[in-house]
């Protein structure tokens, strides 16, 4: 089995799923516990696919078959009787099963996980009404039910923003009422420094979901909303249909495993700035309110004193590379979604280059925000991607960045003229003309697609006085 993994691992094969073997329902030995049978053998089999997945992941990826079966029970998972006619084991529930786990993939590779949850307050992170029952009163406990219902839901809430999901919460509540409970409630796993914003008021939670989406900067299609009132869900759908709506379960033992059940923040990748990414926001929260001290644009972005580091890809950025791929969404010309083995090809062909954007100011990091994929046809340098982490957007950072990498690829390839394109997508009008702005002429379009020729190794403009550009 190695040999024929390594094989598919030497390929061109860009993203493999791989499954488990169904360990069998029934022993062969009965109640005998054998020294070897089919069982443990099947057992250490999957061991192996799970560790050489998790080995060459996000390359590799599972289909827990076994795991799959089981959940759902050897009656409505197996058929024998097709199995004996034609090879054919598997019930409708199975392939149903299976299929939604490949979809969760896909949706992944193609841009879109869900980055942002939003979460109701009183019976929704907690049991009760917190303005009327008080800390005291309101369900959330380790051990008893239901507040352990509502605990271990907190859980799987701090799961994700590990990695790298935004956490906010829009609540009709008195806030500090709501505050009070994440900063002194013993069993509140949640607690303020986990949020990225909040709307906690009596104003009208679509309204609220809107100025969330403004604050940062993202797509209302980015957010899944959590709330245990049907209205309110119902007007949220009615009004934003764009955001994913969940409800509280009646059944409150099915609610800790509610956001896990569709895959909606499942990712292929996680990397550093996942990490970090809670408190990037919040630092941007920062730079916000120093925004509103200047009288303009100018003299902010100037006071923010911003520097960037910008250079080939390295081996440790590489996943972050492919994670920026696959969900940049606003700020990317072509949107095209690379794996980590895409990547490598770019990196290792002597006729395509990849280089990176980091950034920071004096309210400190933005970690790496920026891709350009750039490849070589004779004396032309042809755009493959440039993309640019929505936080990093209003700073003028894609246009240092841009002319950077090209006086890069002056130097190094010696090329004569440019050509760049722009895919149209439901989410990336706002780049439409950026090809435009830096001189680029339009050689061609069709509906969605524009195609751009510089008829120069460089184009006639400076790039922004107030951004240092870290040099060796």
């Amino acid at each position: 089995m190695s040999t024929i993994f390594d094989a598919l691992a030497a390929s061109d094969a860009p993203t493999i799923s791989l499954n488990t073997f169904i360990v069998p329902f029934r022993s062969e030995t009965g109640t005998l516990i054998a020294a070897q049978d089919i069982a443990s053998e099947v057992i250490r089999l999957n061991d192996f696919v799970r560790t050489f997945v998790r080995e060459h992941s996000p390359r590799f990826c599972i289909m827990d078959w076994d795991r799959l079966a089981h959940r759902i029970g050897e009656a409505e998972a197996m058929d024998y009787r097709y199995w004996y006619i034609s090879k054919a084991p598997f019930k409708r529930s199975f392939l149903d099963a299976l299929a939604r786990e490949l979809t969760k993939v896909v949706l992944a590779l193609k841009g879109h996980t869900k980055k942002c949850l939003v979460l109701d307050c009183d019976n929704t992170l907690w049991g009760g009404v917190v303005g009327e029952d008080g800390i005291e009163g309101i369900h959330l406990d380790g051990h008893d039910y239901p507040g352990r219902a509502y605990y271990d839901f907190q859980k799987t809430v701090l799961q994700l923003a590990e990695r790298g999901v935004l956490i906010t919460l829009c609540s009709k509540n008195n806030e500090q009422d709501v505050l009070d409970v994440l900063d002194k409630h013993p069993w509140s796993l949640l607690k303020r420094n986990h949020l990225s914003g909040f709307r906690i008021n009596w104003d009208d939670k679509a309204a609220n979901l809107v100025e969330l989406a403004k604050e940062l900067n993202l797509g209302l299609d980015a957010f899944v909303f959590v709330d245990d009132n049907r209205r309110e869900l119902e007007l949220i759908r009615q009004v934003l249909p764009q955001v994913t709506t969940l409800q509280v379960p009646d059944r409150l033992y099915e609610y800790p495993a509610l956001l896990q059940r569709d895959g909606l923040f499942d990712t292929l990748i996680t990397s550093q700035e996942d990490k970090l990414r809670t408190s990037l926001y919040q630092t941007e929260a920062q730079r916000k309110a120093e925004r509103n001290q200047h009288p303009d644009l100018e003299s902010y972005l100037l006071s923010l004193q911003l520097v960037v580091n910008i250079q080939v890809a390295t081996d440790r950025e590489a996943m972050r590379v492919v994670q920026l791929t696959q969900k940049t969404n606003q700020f990317n010309l072509t949107t095209r979604r690379y794996s980590d083995h895409d990547i490598a090809r770019f990196r290792s062909s002597k006729d395509a280059c990849v280089y990176t954007l980091s950034a920071s100011d004096r309210f400190g990091s933005l970690g790496l925000v920026g891709v350009f994929i750039v490849q070589r046809r004779q004396e032309t340098a042809v755009v493959d991607s440039l993309l640019m982490s929505c936080r990093a957007l209003g700073r003028r950072l894609e246009i240092a960045f841009v002319l950077e990498c090209m006086r890069r690829v002056v130097a190094d390839w010696g090329i004569l003229a440019w050509e760049a394109e722009y895919l149209s997508t439901a989410k990336n009008s706002q780049v439409a003309d950026f090809w435009s702005t830096l001189g680029f002429a339009l050689l061609e379009q069709a509906e969605g697609y524009r195609r751009y020729r510089l008829q120069a190794a460089m184009p006639e403009i400076d790039p922004p006085s107030f951004i240092h550009i870290e040099r060796e």
